[in-house]
Order: C-alpha cells, then structure tokens, then sequence
C-alpha cells in the first residue's frame, strides 16, 4: 500500500519540471492522478510515463488553462466523475519573466499573476468546493522567492508571495472541513524555468550565474523535482495531517542564513 493509496488527485503543469515529478511520484504511491498542462504532449508523455508502470486505470490527461476558469472548473469536475471524488490538488502551474521593477513590460507582470496567483485561486476555488464534504488537501507550488524580495524576479516573487497568503486563507477557511492547505517553497532547481532564468540573465555567462546560485545554498547543489516530489507526498499524506497553513521550504539551508 503506497502513502497516498487510491487518493484522488488533480496536478497542474504536470508536463514538465516539478509538475511531472509530482505526478510520478503520487501515482508510484497508489494515487488516481489527473495530469493537466496548457501542452498537451508534454501531459500526454507524463502519462504515458505513467502508464508504463501499469496504472493505466488510474491516470488521465486532461488540457487546461489555469487562467481560465471553466478549464479549472472542467478538471476538478473529471475527477470527480471519473473516479468519484477528489482528495487532493496540486496548483502547480507556474512561469515567470525575468527582468527588474525598472524594465518589466507591464504585459509580462499580468501574465505571471494570471498564471501564478489567479491560477492557482481558480483551481483552489473548485477543489474546496468538491472537498468540503469529505476533506482533502490543497497544495500549491510557491517559491523561496514569495518569502522575501529577490531580485530581476519583479513579477515572480511578488506572485509567490500572494499565493502564500492565498494557502493561508485556504487553511483557515478550510480548517472546519478538514481541508489541509501548505505551500511548497522550493530554491533553485534542476527545472527547465530556471535553465530559462539563467540563459536569460546570465547570457554568455550563464555557467557563470548558475554557479552563483548554487553557492547560495549551503547544502551545495540546485535542488531536484524529486526534492519537491518528496516534499509534496508527505504534506498529501495522512501522516501530515496536522499540518496545514505551511509556506514549507525545500531549500538546502538557504533560508536559515
């Protein structure tokens, strides 16, 4: 019997990154997982990963828009259907657009809160509609970036930073219906966002910049989608049943300096 047996789950930007490890890793555990991405080849490969392994009832890909409210609706209502209630969500979908306060395009700062932090809502607005009668849990993906300022990430971190207080007011809310809510924190990962933010500033030096992010966190290295999978199979859990409310670090001692 795996940690999370026959929980019913719903993850999106599961094609990708951090997204995907999370998917792999609840199915491993016996979850029925609902893979959901804007690409849809991507989602239909983490599937079909899945698969492999024989879980071939107990995945699906379904394409959504973490911006669009009757996609976030559509997903949280397959599951149900498909296998007859939801248990947990994983608002993972996320983006960012590299650039300081002084030189974000306006076009760029809207589009990382539509997807970090409106996504993120619309998918939670659902999900806790379907678990109000028997509990769940909600996790979003935020960042060590949503915990204080960082710099050339004007969007990202300021994104982050809401959907933490967003997984607050889940928890509270949530609280009488035992709906858990927790906040995965990650640092620098081994994802394809951040191989972005390193080209997109370090340039010609982007070996350079990666090195300076790594001597950032004392434990010495990137952190791997498998760090945060980790992470978000014991916060899905039962045996984190008494913690919700968490902005919860994955960050190699980063944040104790």
């Amino acid at each position: 019997m795996g940690r999370l047996q026959d929980k019913v789950a719903v993850i999106t930007g599961a094609g990708s990154g951090l997204g995907r490890a999370m998917a792999l890793r609840f199915a491993a555990e016996g979850a029925r997982v609902l893979v959901t991405d804007l690409d849809e080849a991507s989602g239909r490969e983490t599937v079909a990963t899945i698969e492999e392994g024989g879980a071939t009832e107990a995945v699906a890909f379904r394409r959504v828009d973490v911006t669009v409210e009757a996609d976030c609706e559509g997903a949280i209502a397959e599951a149900v259907e498909r296998w007859g209630r939801l248990d947990l969500l994983v608002a993972n979908a996320g983006i960012g657009a590299p650039g300081s306060i002084a030189t974000l395009a306006r076009e760029d700062w809207d589009r990382v809160l539509a997807v970090n932090l409106t996504g993120p809502f619309l998918c939670a607005k659902h999900a806790f509609r379907a678990m109000q009668r028997g509990g769940g849990v909600i996790l979003i993906t935020a960042s060590v970036a949503g915990l204080g300022g960082t710099p050339r990430l004007g969007a990202y971190g300021p994104s982050k930073a809401g959907a933490i207080q967003l997984m607050q007011t889940l928890a509270l809310e949530g609280a009488r219906f035992n709906i858990r809510a927790n906040a995965l924190c990650p640092v620098w990962t081994e994802t394809p966002m951040v191989d972005t933010f390193v080209g997109a500033i370090g340039g010609r030096r982007a070996d350079a910049m990666r090195e300076r992010l790594i001597s950032d966190i004392p434990l010495g290295r990137l952190g791997s989608p498998d760090d945060v999978a980790s992470a978000a199979v014991y916060l899905a859990s039962d045996e984190a049943a008494f913690i919700s409310g968490v902005a919860f670090p994955i960050d190699g001692a980063h944040g104790a300096r």
